[in-house]
């Protein structure tokens, strides 16, 4: 089976690192459903349109509105996608989870507003878990029902360095991370038996469009360098390689893994 059969649901992919994991996806032939927050809506269709040149709602690009954070939200929007699978006769089938959602606000850990807290703990951790859970429910629905040509399940959820290193400000985050790190070996524990490996991904600082204009003062940004052994900032398509070869066939024996994309700054 090949990938032209195969959908990715993906969290965060009209921008980021979820949209750099997107179009890698897309362009290996996989067809897309992509889960988008609520206040993204009234740009959802010209960003689908000027970042993976599709008009409109197609065979293989759906989008679907979600509130990753929500239990309700994501069990609607698994459903509907459950609903266009089923309308496939078993022509694209559930593959692969990319959990992309990111959510961090600055703040000392002993000032931090208990709200800004409950947001990154809620975006970067309950999210990624709660999709996660009903992809894993609606991966065995379509297994049992598709045994002979089902392919394999996988999970990439986006974590952080701040999950490997006490970073200033960041006390919220480092533990959103952390925690999305332990709740994926936990999915790689108990959902292998479905056929389904679970691993994440812990980026460096990325040079994405937020990325670049976040690390635009000269002086942040070489302090920074200095204490990263390559000198380099992490790129897009370095976490979009690493999410191709997780997700790939050959990976099969790839199972709660956390891939360090950060040059080296954590291994200190």
């Amino acid at each position: 089976m090949t990938e032209v059969n195969r959908l990715a649901i993906i969290t965060g992919g009209l921008g980021g690192l979820g949209l750099a994991i997107g179009k890698a996806l897309r362009q290996k032939g996989y067809h897309l459903a992509l889960l988008y927050a609520p206040f993204e809506a009234d740009k959802v269709d010209s960003l689908v349109k000027s970042e993976y040149g599709v008009d409109g709602q197609t065979s293989s690009l759906r989008t679907y509105e979600c509130d990753v954070t929500n239990d309700l939200a994501v069990i609607s929007a698994m459903l509907a996608i459950s609903e266009h699978l089923e309308a496939s006769n078993g022509t694209i089938l559930p593959s692969v989870l990319i959990n992309a959602v990111n959510y961090l606000s600055l703040s000392p850990l002993g000032t931090m507003p208990a709200d800004e807290m409950t947001k990154q703990l809620h975006a970067n951790l309950l999210g990624p878990m709660l999709v996660a859970q009903r992809f894993s429910g609606i991966y065995y629905q379509f297994r049992k029902a598709h045994k002979d040509t089902m392919p394999p399940g996988r999970i990439v959820n986006i974590a952080s360095q701040a999950a490997h290193a006490a970073l200033d400000q960041h006390g919220a985050y480092c533990a959103s991370k952390a925690g999305l790190i332990a709740a994926t070996r936990s999915m790689a524990f108990e959902w292998a038996y479905l056929g389904m490996t679970a691993n994440s991904i812990s980026p460096g600082p990325v040079m994405t469009d937020l990325g670049k204009k976040a690390w635009s003062d000269d002086r942040v940004r070489d302090t920074y360098l200095a204490q990263v052994p390559t000198g380099v900032f992490t790129q897009p398509e370095e976490v979009a390689t690493a999410a191709l070869y997780l997700c790939s066939d050959e990976a099969r024996n790839v199972n709660g893994t956390d891939i360090r994309i950060d040059g080296g700054f954590t291994a200190r």
